[in-house]
Formats: structure tokens, sequence, C-alpha cells
């Protein structure tokens, strides 16, 4: 009887199959929109759908000829280059003009994002020059991620306030790790290291020393992105993934907010690109020790980025696992290779790594224990406390009404998400395409299942209230196997759907997914696009010398050694850089539910312009009793206030840059 299903297993089209399902499924899903808010939710079974449904199509037709590929003509395509560069130019122009990313300088950039796709996607074979194309994309990273750099005056993010002035000086102060005791990152210090010997070798600033060596490396990245697809298809669709992967609005936070994050992001992207190669290849000992060498490196630079990496090296040993059972002939030639080649056996280095990886979080240091314990003991508490279906909330916000989203939240919560969307259809149909019986090989399906199970991670675990993963820091390493796959499944769809259809959703990737992902809040994190929705995570001078004057003023004490009335309470994130760097114990400031415009009730506040005229977030906060019992209830809120919500008339000024007020009351 196994052997009858054996045979009819192999008989199946698993691609057609897989599309037939995925449809039903997207149908399934359609009604939880009905039940839950939250963006995804609503437009991933649209997606889903959507993309079974043009695998299907494209299906029917199955002509694989390049007889139909549309394309524009010989002189559009040599003007093309030279209009893309002239708009480089004047992006850089425009932002040190304005001495931001404004607005135009973000329309620019998704104009020549658009420009370049245009000649990826519609120039005819014998005009397509893939190294120019990579200049072009290369150069656009370039300049959207230095003009955000060169136009701040501060560091761009939250989490580079603590590795920069805490750590990383630290350890170029102190000349030695010991800065870093008792910190998780003393187990991965790399990016630490790397940027402290780099001020010192080049005899400039930490800041400066940050973007000259992780800031200059992270956009070449893309370069990784493109050999990994190039080993996989033509070089069209290779420079397509490039292009995919360049202008991800994670990719993009990751090359401005430069932290551990972006260093483990590069090793991970050239983690890819190692594991791809020696699949693809015939690879000798140097290959697989580089292979080697990429995971100690990421397992000595970020604890997350480790863990996504194992979550791929598990995929290529269940890929591995899958191809061994029979059901699918490897018949997919490899370039430079005359004889079959069994898929890679990865069992030693996942359990290299896996044992380094236990061997290294038993001794790291986090909140009081290891820190391998202090995450399964976290990981334990969610799955007992709050884990289940459709649990998107975290505090007792059912308590608490908040007004319906504004029309301009709903489009900036789109234009978010968009190019995601994007991203994800195109991906189905790569994933779909690598089913078919003569595209299964070993590369293909560990990217497949990597895709599948980071993205499980990324949208499935916060859908029952688990995000001990933070699934935020997922994205930008899910976007490199995406746009490996979303490159495989355009390349089909170009050649086999109908031309019209196939000109249609081209037109759409290349007018809109770029506009939107540069635009994104995650892209444009230093100077956001919708100024009312999305929030700054910049400062200003007078907001850093107010961080710094106040610290000079108190002497920086230590939130153990003052009262809880004495904490600074402020806006987030403004108050993440008060703690940050320790200049004093802060935390965000409290608004009542009950009453829009009442000031706050905290003894010590400070008050800065953003507050009034940007996106700070505040805690609203509503007491209420249940069953006898009082319970506080809170929630983030995104809200401005005026000054004398913050600095109350009854208090006293004690500090005032004209930009920011640190204001107390005058009995503490």
């Amino acid at each position: 009887m196994f052997g009858r299903m054996s045979g009819w297993l192999k008989q199946r089209r698993f691609d057609v199959d897989a599309a037939i399902i995925g449809f039903i499924i997207a149908l399934g899903l359609f009604p939880l929109r009905f039940f839950a808010s939250q963006i995804y939710i609503k437009t991933i079974p649209i997606v889903l759908g959507l993309g079974c449904a043009l695998y299907l199509l494209a299906v029917r037709n199955d002509r694989e000829t390049m007889n139909a590929y549309p394309s524009v003509s010989q002189p559009v395509a040599q003007i093309l280059p030279t209009i893309g560069f002239l708009t480089m130019a004047a992006m850089v122009a425009v932002a040190l003009h304005a001495g931001q990313r404004s607005l135009l300088f973000h329309v620019l950039s998704g104009a020549t994002g658009t420009l370049i796709m245009l000649q990826i996607l519609f120039v005819d074979d014998e005009d397509f020059l893939p190294s120019l194309l990579l200049v072009q994309i290369l150069s656009l990273a370039f300049v959207i991620r230095f003009m955000a750099v060169y136009t701040t005056p501060s560091y761009i993010g939250i989490d580079i306030w603590t590795h920069m002035t805490q750590l990383a000086g630290g350890v170029l102060e102190q000349h030695s790790l010991s800065a870093m005791n008792g910190n998780k990152h003393i187990a991965a210090p790399l990016f630490h290291l790397l940027v402290a010997s780099s001020s010192m070798l080049y005899d400039v600033s930490l800041r400066n020393a940050l973007y000259l060596s992780i800031g200059v490396v992270m956009p070449m990245t893309i370069v990784f992105v493109y050999g990994a697809t190039k080993l996989l298809v033509p070089a069209r669709w290779a420079v397509f993934a490039a292009m995919l992967y360049s202008i991800g609005d994670y990719f993009i936070e990751w090359g401005i907010h430069l932290i551990p994050t972006s260093h483990g992001l590069l090793f991970f992207v050239a983690i890819v690109y190692a594991l791809l190669r020696i699949m693809r290849l015939e690879y000798n000992a140097r290959d697989f020790s580089l292979l080697v060498f990429l995971s100690i490196a990421i397992i000595l630079t970020h604890q997350v980025s480790t863990f996504i990496m194992l979550v791929v090296l598990f995929s290529g040993l269940l890929a591995q696992f899958v191809l061994k059972l029979g059901l699918f002939q490897t018949t997919a030639r490899r370039p430079g290779v005359y004889r079959k080649l069994e898929p890679v056996n990865l069992a030693g280095l996942l359990a290299f790594d896996v044992g380094l990886i236990t061997f290294m979080w038993s001794f790291t240091p986090y909140n009081g224990n290891s820190f391998l314990e202090t995450v399964l003991l976290y990981l334990e508490q969610t799955l007992v406390s709050s884990a289940g279906l459709l649990n998107l909330a975290s505090n007792n916000s059912q308590y608490i009404s908040l007004p319906a989203p504004t029309l301009m939240q709903k489009v900036a919560s789109y234009v978010d998400t968009m190019g995601f969307l994007i991203l994800f259809g195109l991906t189905v149909v790569g994933c779909l395409y690598v089913l078919r019986r003569k595209r299964i090989s070993h590369s293909v399906f560990t990217l497949l299942f990597a895709t599948v199970v980071m993205t499980g991670f990324t949208l499935g675990l916060p859908m029952f209230g688990i995000r001990n993963f933070i699934p935020q820091r997922w994205f930008a390493f899910l976007y490199a196997p995406m746009a490996i796959l979303a490159a495989l499944g355009v390349g089909y769809l170009v050649h086999n759907l109908n031309r019209n259809v196939v000109v249609v959703a081209l037109l759409v990737v290349a007018l809109v997914y770029p506009s939107v992902m540069v635009m994104s809040s995650h892209g444009a994190i230093d100077s956001p696009v919708f100024k009312d929705e999305q929030a700054r995570l910049t400062y200003t001078k007078p907001e850093v010398a107010a961080v710094y004057t106040i610290s000079d003023m108190t002497g920086s004490p230590d939130s153990a050694n003052i009262l809880p009335s004495q904490v600074i309470h402020t806006d987030h994130p403004y108050q993440t850089v008060f703690s940050r760097t320790g200049s004093y114990p802060a935390a965000a400031a409290n608004l009542s539910a009950d009453n829009r415009d009442g000031p706050t009730d905290h003894p010590i506040t400070v008050y800065r312009r953003y507050q009034s005229t940007g996106t700070p977030k505040f805690v609203l906060v509503k007491h209420v009793t249940k069953d006898g019992e009082q319970i506080t209830a809170t929630v983030p809120v995104q809200r401005q206030v005026s000054q004398q919500q913050l600095c109350r008339p009854d208090q006293s000024i004690l500090y005032n840059n004209g930009d920011v007020m640190l204001c107390a009351n005058r009995t503490i």
C-alpha cells in the first residue's frame, strides 16, 4: 500500500495542488477580518489568494517562451539610466537644502526606484546590462541611507543609544570588554569591538566610526542577494531580487539604525549566499569552512540573528530529509556540475552551531540568570499566561475605548504594509514555482522551508500572543529568501502568463513597491512622511543637549538611588534617550483616559516642542473596578499634548533651552 501511495505521490503536480490548497486556505482565513482589526489578518488572505490565482493562470499556458516578453524601445532603454543618476543627484541636493530627508526626497527616492525597476523588467536582453543596474541599485541604497545619516545631528533609532554611549563607548574608554560585564552582549561583542576599534584606527568619534564601518558595509549586503539568486536564475531576475531587497523598508531601517541586528543581518545574508553556493556548485573544504566561519561570527554578534540562522539551517536539514524520501526527482541542472550531486548534509554544521550556542548562552548574563535560562523562562510564562488565538493585546486595553482611526491613519497603516504585501504575493508565486518537479533541488527547498518557518515566527506566533522571538526584528532577515523566491516567481510569470496581465502586474510592482517601501515608517524613521501618524526616532540638537545638561545638573543618579516619584516622565521615545545614555531614570508619561486634555500628575516632567507638533507616544491610563477589585488598565497611544499638560502651571521650570523644558513640583 505504501508503494502505491508513493507512486501516486510521484505522479502529482505538487505546484498545482499547493496553489489550489493555498487558494482554499485564503478563502478560509478571509472571515478572520471580522474578528480582529490587525492589518495583516485583513490583507494576507487576499494577497495569498491572488498569488495562487496568478500561478494557476500561468500554469494553464505553461508555454515557457521568450517571444511574448514585454520590452521598451532601445532609445528609452538607453536614456533610463541617465535619468536615474540625475534623480539621485537631485535627491542629494534636496536633502542638503532641506536639512533632512523631506517629502520631496522620498518622492524622488520612489521615482528613482521605479526607473530602475522599469529597466530591470522591460529592457530587452540586447540592452540589458546587469553591472550597470547593480551600480544604480547600490548608488540609490547609499544615497538613501547616507542622506539620512548626514542630515541627522544625533543617532537614529532607540537601541543605538545603549550600544553606542554605554557599551561601545565603554569599550573605547577602557580598551577592554570589562566595560560590558553583566550585559548580555559580553558574549556577543563583535559589533562593539568593531566600532570601538574603528574609532581608534580612524581617529574619529564613535558616531563617525559607526557609519564608516558598519554603515558603509550594510548596503553592500545587496551583492550577496544578487549572488545567491544568480546561482538559481538568469542575471535579470538576480538583479530584480537585489532591487527588491535593497529598498525593503526594514532593510533600510537597519541600514540607518545601526545596531548588532544590522551586523547580524549582514552575516545572515552572507550565510544564505554561502549555503546556496555549496548546494548549487561543486564545493570544497574552503567553501564549507567559510560557512562555518560565518556561523561562528553571527553567534558572536547577535542572539536573535543567531536564532534566525538556526531556523535556516534547520530548514536546510528538513529539505535534505524530504528529498531523501524519494518523492521528488531532483532533475534541475546545476551550473558547472557534470554529475548528480546529493543534497548537502547539514546535520554536522547544525549540531556544531547548536552546541556552541548552548555553551555561549549558558554563561551569557541576562536579568540575573543565564541568557538561555531567562529566555526559556519567559517563553514558559508566555505559553502559560497569555498565549491564545487572536490574543493581539498585551494589556487591559479592552477597558479603554479609543477613537476610530482617521483616514490618514489608515493610509499610513497601509503604506507601512503595502510593500511587504507585494513582496509576499510575489513570494507565494515563487514558492509554488519551486514545487514544480523540474525545479526541485536542495537549495530552493531550503529557501521554501526557511520562508515558511520564518513567516510563522514573524506573523503566525504573534496571532497567538507569542512575541518572545521579537518578530519585528525578523522582517529584514525574511526579506532575503522572499526576494530570491519572488524573483523566481516573477521570471516564471513573465514567460507563462498572458502578456496583458503580465504588463499590468509588473507595472503595479514597479510603480508602487519602491514608493511605499521608502515611505514606510520603518524606511523613514529619521524623517517620516506622515508626520502626524508616524513617529520620528531622531532628535534635534536642543533635545540632545537637554539630555546631557540634565545629566550634569542631577549627577546622573541610578534608578536604585532615587524614589519612584523622582523619575522623569516624558514622551516615548524621548524617555529612552535619558535611560539609555545613563543621564537620568525616565519613563513614559501617563495621560488620563477620561480627560483628554487633562494634565499629568507626575512630580517631574520633561516637555519638548515635538509633543505638540509630532507623533509622541504616551500611556493612556484608566482605573476600573471589576468584581470588587481595582484594576488599572493601560494602553500606549500616540497623541499630541500641550505644554501645560506636561509642564503644569503649578510646577517650577528648572531648565529651558527654548525647545525642551524640565519641570518639577515645588515640593517633591
